[in-house]
């Protein structure tokens, strides 16, 4: 369980509970790592779908890493700004002297609707935040792990829609599928340093925001939430939904020192569901 002993993550978009971030916050602090977590934690915006972890949230998962045996650090961040996420970093360095392993996985899907309806704003921001920020972080992040010499491991959140995208979830959909162009591309770029870089697509993964989206289909196809969940689980051969947990295992092991041959990756956690 130790196999991240000392090393040192930055999980991003960490500040829900029940998410994929706290989850992976969790399970790498479980292996022995230092976990520096961010989110937003600004308030909603007027756009569907527009909120973000709260600071509350954010600090409670703080503890139950610290709970591990490990240190932790909470931080503010916006990633689809570039002082912002430099400024996250800064505070890593001078908190820990050294970063091992980022996690991007912040990320919105604002205001899904067909493309001659979607708002701009909707467009631009789901892009801002999933495809830029994760540059952006890849980018202010690099230098530290190069600096210290000792290789590391980028973990990007893609989703299942890179490859197969949803009807009215376009944005999303494109920025997830930049995100896994970003990791193959930057995975050639910094392998001399002995940095790997992978990427995760999780499919159904039951969380606050996949409840939102089946409540949102249930609407559109004028379904209970309960029937659409039902038709959901039914197409998916292991025969439920995965955990923010499922995701956490697979972040933790290409984190770990037993993946150091894996990079340029784009791993499918689906449950075996394959759609159009």
């Amino acid at each position: 369980m130790d196999s991240l002993k000392d090393q040192v993550a930055l999980v991003t978009g960490a500040g829900r509970e029940g998410g994929i971030g706290a989850a992976v916050a969790r399970r790498l602090a479980q292996a022995g790592a230092h976990v520096a977590l961010s989110d937003l934690c600004a308030p909603p915006t007027d756009l569907p779908n527009g909120g973000n972890g709260q600071w509350e949230g954010l600090e409670a998962v703080a503890r139950e890493v610290e709970a591990c045996g490990v240190r932790s650090l909470a931080l503010r961040g916006d990633v689809s700004d570039a002082a912002s996420v430099q400024s996250m970093v800064d505070e890593v360095d001078a908190a820990f002297g050294r970063l091992d392993i980022l996690v991007n996985n912040a990320g919105v899907a604002v205001g899904p609707a067909p493309v001659v309806a979607m708002e701009e704003a909707a467009w631009r921001r789901t892009l801002e935040v999933n495809a830029t920020g994760t540059f952006l972080c890849c980018k202010h992040a690099l230098p530290l792990m190069i600096e210290g010499g000792r290789g590391g491991r980028i973990v990007n959140m893609a989703s299942l829609a890179a490859d197969r995208p949803r009807i009215y979830a376009s944005a999303y959909a494109a920025s997830k599928a930049a995100v896994v162009a970003l990791t193959r591309a930057l995975a050639l770029e910094v392998a001399e340093f002995g940095i790997t870089v992978n990427a995760v697509l999780p499919g159904d993964i039951d969380t606050d925001f996949k409840q939102w989206s089946l409540g949102l289909e249930a609407m559109i196809r004028g379904q209970s939430t309960e029937q659409v969940t039902a038709a959901l689980v039914a197409r998916i051969p292991v025969g439920r939904m995965g955990t923010p947990e499922d995701v956490a295992h697979v972040v933790a092991f290409l984190a770990s020192r037993e993946a150091g041959f894996v990079t340029g990756q784009a791993y499918v956690l689906s449950g075996g569901r394959e759609w159009t």
